[in-house]
């Protein structure tokens, strides 16, 4: 049985993990997969959504594996390698050219965490909860995953979970930006379909592009070159088909209709 999987169904893909036993705790092998999807999603130019989900009701991430992990702590050498696995998977997921989602069914904690803030949307059960433990093992959480943190959440937040380990529930996580909407359990799939079918409906080169322009804002240190690369984007829109359509359908006054 496989422990990552990857579905596309038309324009939507549907990357899962699926070991539900172990509340999805992620191993290297996990990771790599990840890492795998993402690029092959990326190179898929019909895909416009992206839903990460994880198999089971109790977690959608719970972590590192244990396993691999007490066997990392005394090797930091294989600790180091781990990660570069685990922050090149991230990277990735957070640089996919369309929209992403977390649909969060439950526990999300440490690298299910790191996936999570890597998406555009999070959408989590009541029950979920959140927390973020390097602070508990004497580690540090990486630059680029409290860079994710500070930019959803803010530095006093940040500081608050990272310094403490603290554990917050999904109402908080909410309140805190840190999660986009929070639903009943029974709701999670039709709000999860919804917030999907709402970014199909528009224009994917605007979500697209408007992603990379956020990316560049946000930026601690954008290149003159990305500068430029972005201008491009924004100049390019007003000659494209999606601008084309969407002038129509507002002079219409009719929803849009985007390929």
């Amino acid at each position: 049985m496989s422990t990552v999987t990857l579905n596309i169904k038309g324009k939507v893909a549907y990357l899962n993990l699926n070991r539900p036993d172990k509340y999805n705790a992620l191993t290297q092998e996990m990771w790599q997969a990840i890492a795998d999807a993402c690029d092959s999603l990326a190179a898929n130019k019909a895909i416009r959504v992206l839903v990460l989900s994880a198999a089971g009701e109790k977690a959608f991430c719970a972590g590192a594996d244990i396993t691999e992990l007490q066997g990392m702590l005394s090797n930091p050498q294989a600790f180091a390698a781990s990660n570069e696995i685990v922050q090149s998977a991230q990277q990735k997921l957070a640089a996919l050219p369309f929209a992403t989602i977390a649909k969060i069914n439950g526990v999300c904690v440490g690298g299910g965490m790191g996936l999570a803030m890597c998406c555009d949307f999070r959408v989590a059960v009541n029950e979920a909860s959140f927390a973020i433990t390097p602070s508990k093992l004497g580690l540090l959480y990486s630059v680029a995953d409290t860079k994710r943190l500070v930019d959803l959440i803010g530095l006093p937040r940040a500081k608050e979970l990272l310094y403490l380990g603290k554990k917050v529930d999904a109402d908080t996580a909410q309140n805190w930006a840190l999660v986009t909407q929070v639903v009943e359990r029974e709701n999670l799939s039709e709000a999860t379909e919804s917030l999907v079918q709402q970014i199909v409906n528009v224009s994917g080169y605007s979500v697209s592009g408007t992603k990379r322009t956020l990316v560049y804002v946000c930026a601690q240190r954008p290149s003159e070159a990305e500068a430029v690369a972005i201008q491009g984007v924004f100049d390019n829109a007003f000659h494209g088909d999606d601008f084309k359509e969407g002038a129509a359908a507002f002079t219409e006054k009719r929803p849009g209709r985007f390929t």
